[in-house]
């Protein structure tokens, strides 16, 4: 067990972030009314929980057995593997941070009673780990900084380590421990996806050929990865649905997807993709705590809260997953689950889905799947199990907001209710449903490649999911005749897609197969022809089939259809799809930089509105950043790196500074190439309420936090990150300097709050 951590009694004490004059925050909840927040035993823990009437809690591993963890997950033996965060916020001051004492973790339920009782670390010393996956002949993992390979000896149940190197040294460089990528889902492309990135992974065969726009970064003796482009999402956690489709949030924005599978938006370097697209709100931000919550960081706005001082909306969403289990009854079928741990419990959201576009709604009124009246009951991470019911991992720790933004406010909440008195405890929960039994378990770890295809069409996504990815691990193709079959004749459309998929993770698709597995009327089967169509080499027989699907293309199918006429320049589909259903963004992204040769091919047989739509998107140049000399380049590349790193800006606003449809865009901004004086005074003390910017109004009920409060962030620090915001992209606006930034901290000492589009009218300095 990992022992209680304390500083030295010789150790230099600092001040509280955000203890400078001027920065005394209202205490808005009444003190007689905030109850305490002991650290509970199992039993006590237990009894804190308010779940709905359908479900129950039980615990699958306790401390010592598992502390501080931020990610599980089942291996195909039944497993749990767990990244534990040891050094994360264990004060205000983010002491110890930094040291070699984080680890991951292998739980075994040696008696498969449901409930893990032995533990083996796997990989001790570690520096924040943040993310984790299986793959062949071991695992791939992520520490603070850099991916890596483990490569790992498993007899009878004991595992060693035979090596450990650096797969991706970048893959999580830059960014405060809030914003740095995670997640590692292996997909049902069989690349591994990530939140917070725009980078996706694949292992290849030594001998295989990478595909186009992906290089090769790492290689070993079994295999060699490719790193290719992918679509930034997403802030913590990333799953997805049984079609691919991947689910990612923000901390204010419970859940989101995309609605399509991934790799479109990036197609046309000229189109701007709408990114009302590429983050579709699956239901409402709405929570119901059933404690009262006033350990927020930005407790002290009277927004926060209801009538009982209970947090309002999302402020710290994570961890979710699309429940796609065999234990739920049918009622409970499409349904996601997004933890929100600064309001102590778990939400749940039911998808509605038209014409392949995914909306949803809560699943419940008025009342979370589960909720603790703990306030050190921190579920951060959510997966499917191999028992058909859902793991919550909790992470049980006091100091959940990092340093980076912690406002004076609530440091003096944490230490007023000694939530820094920590003994490294955490939690692994099941939530199963009440009444319905418990399906038998099993799992896949021994099977050949033959004996993994029927759980193919396995009614628990745990099991498809992991057959898929062990039969493409093992690139054994003596199943290849056996997954055509399931492809083009299974009833079970599931296990039709999962063949296709595993058929392309062993090279072994075909145009023939392809054709045959779309003689079906079930349109997500058909998708993922398209998106394995694009894959083929170009061909007269493939450009005259898709002409021929064109015809008959429902909405929902046409605009996967047309990106992959655009691969294969079929330019009579496209003009079909246009005719039929206009030039959606799909469209306008197969074009792919080809409009000029669409056009010449096909102006005269589509609308003109539509022609001149492409025409001028066929003229567009991308604007380059502005050239920067002397002291100025020297501030603006100190101000990238903030930006990029430890203030983590670009974790809202993008790394190219678009934000999202519920964050203001700096890029083009009246704010940002504006007064300098009023962008100052934002960084340095934030923003909350409405926005306009662009001509578009921003009202999510989201605070900006500042940065005046933090003792790391120094005057010329904020002119930097200024400097760079104003010079970058689009933008081309004066330097900030030094002396502009101590002269507004000077004037706005008194603004103890974040401004508004009123309050900042009047700021001073110069």
């Amino acid at each position: 067990m990992k022992p209680n951590i304390e500083l030295p009694a010789t150790a230099p004490q600092k001040s509280n972030p955000g203890d400078r004059e001027g920065h005394v925050m209202t205490k808005v909840v009444p003190e007689n009314i905030i109850p305490p927040a002991p650290i509970l035993n199992l039993e006590q823990a237990m009894n804190s929980f308010v779940v709905h009437p359908d479900f129950a809690v039980e615990i699958i591993a306790d401390s010592p057995l598992v502390f501080d963890p931020v990610f599980a997950i089942y291996d195909a033996a039944g497993r749990v593997w767990v990244l534990e965060m040891t050094t994360y916020m264990q004060d205000t001051l983010a002491s110890g941070e930094m040291e070699h004492d984080s680890q991951i973790v292998m739980l075994t339920d040696t008696d498969q009673d449901g409930t893990m009782d032995t533990r083996q670390v796997i990989l001790p010393n570690l520096i924040l780990p943040r993310a984790l996956a299986f793959i062949d002949k071991g695992i791939i993992w992520a520490d603070n900084v850099s991916l890596y390979f483990s490569e790992l000896s498993d007899k009878n149940g004991n595992v060693s380590v035979i090596k450990t190197e650096v797969v991706d040294k970048d893959y999580a460089k830059g960014g405060n421990v809030e914003h740095k990528p995670n997640g590692l889902l292996f997909s049902l492309d069989n690349w591994y996806y990530n939140a917070k990135s725009n980078k996706r992974y694949r292992p290849y065969p030594l001998n295989a050929s990478l595909p186009a726009g992906t290089k090769e970064i790492y290689r070993n003796q079994y295999w060699k990865m490719a790193i290719g482009p992918t679509e930034f999402r997403g802030q913590w956690g990333i799953s997805q649905d049984d079609y691919g489709r991947h689910y990612f949030l923000h901390n204010s924005d419970p859940i989101q997807t995309t609605s399509f599978l991934p790799n479109v938006a990036i197609r046309n370097n000229k189109q701007e993709f709408p990114k009302s697209l590429l983050a579709q709100n699956i239901g409402n931000n709405d929570v119901y705590p059933v404690r009262v919550t006033p350990g927020i960081n930005r407790g002290y706005m009277e927004g926060m809260y209801d009538k009982d001082y209970k947090l309002k909306k999302n402020t710290a969403a994570g961890g979710p997953v699309i429940y796609r289990g065999n234990q739920y009854p049918e009622q409970y079928s499409n349904i996601s689950l997004v933890t929100e741990p600064a309001g102590n419990l778990v939400r749940a959201n039911k998808f509605i889905e038209q014409d392949g576009i995914v909306s949803g709604q809560n699943l419940f009124s008025q009342q979370e799947i589960l909720a603790s009246t703990d306030e050190r009951f921190r579920p951060v991470s959510t997966n499917n199990t191999p028992d058909g019911t859902t793991m919550i991992v909790d992470f049980y720790h006091g100091v959940l907001q990092h340093r980076t933004f912690l406002t004076t406010y609530l440091s003096d909440q944490i230490k007023s209710r000694d939530l820094e008195r920590s003994k490294h405890i955490g939690r692994l929960y099941r939530l199963k449903h009440k009444t319905s039994a418990m399906p038998k378990v099993e799992f896949l770890d021994n099977l050949s490649a033959a004996q993994l295809l029927p759980y193919l069409s396995h009614d628990n996504g745990w099991h498809r999911d992991m057959a898929q990815q062990l039969l493409v691990m093992k690139q054994d193709k003596s199943v290849v005749n056996a997954l055509q079959t399931i492809a083009t004749s299974s009833a079970n459309h599931l296990a039709q897609i999962k063949a296709l998929w595993a058929l392309e993770g062993l090279d072994s698709n075909s145009f023939e197969i392809l054709k045959q597995a779309a003689n079906t009327n079930n349109t997500k089967v058909k998708r993922s022809v398209y998106r394995l169509i694009e894959l083929l080499p170009t061909s007269t027989a493939i450009k005259n089939w898709l002409v021929e699907e064109s015809k008959n293309a429902n909405q929902e199918a046409a605009n996967v259809l047309a990106l992959a006429a655009g691969t294969h320049r079929a330019w009579q589909a496209t003009a079909t799809i246009i005719n039929q259903f206009g030039t959606s963004p799909f469209v306008l992204a197969s074009l792919a930089n080809n409009e000029v040769e669409f056009l010449t091919a096909s102006k005269t047989s589509i609308p003109e509105q539509a022609g001149s739509e492409i025409e001028a998107l066929s003229k567009v140049v991308k604007q380059t950043s502005s050239k920067l000399s002397g002291a100025v380049a020297k501030s603006a590349e100190r101000g990238k790196n903030l930006f990029n790193g430890e203030a983590g800006c670009f974790g809202c606003h993008g790394a190219d500074g678009e934000g999202n449809p519920a964050i203001p865009p700096l890029n083009k901004s009246e704010w940002v190439t504006g007064d300098a004086k009023k962008l100052t005074g934002i960084l340095l003390h934030g923003y909350s309420g409405p926005i306009k910017v662009r001509g578009k109004t921003y009202d999510n009920g989201m605070v900006m936090p500042g940065l005046a409060a933090n003792p790391h962030f120094k005057d010329q620090d904020i002119a930097d990150i200024a400097t760079y915001i104003r010079n970058t992209w689009d933008n081309k606006a004066k330097a900030v300097d030094k002396a502009t930034v101590q002269s507004v901290r000077y004037h706005t000492k008194e603004q103890s709050i974040p401004y508004t589009a009123e309050t900042i009218k009047n700021i001073k300095g110069h």
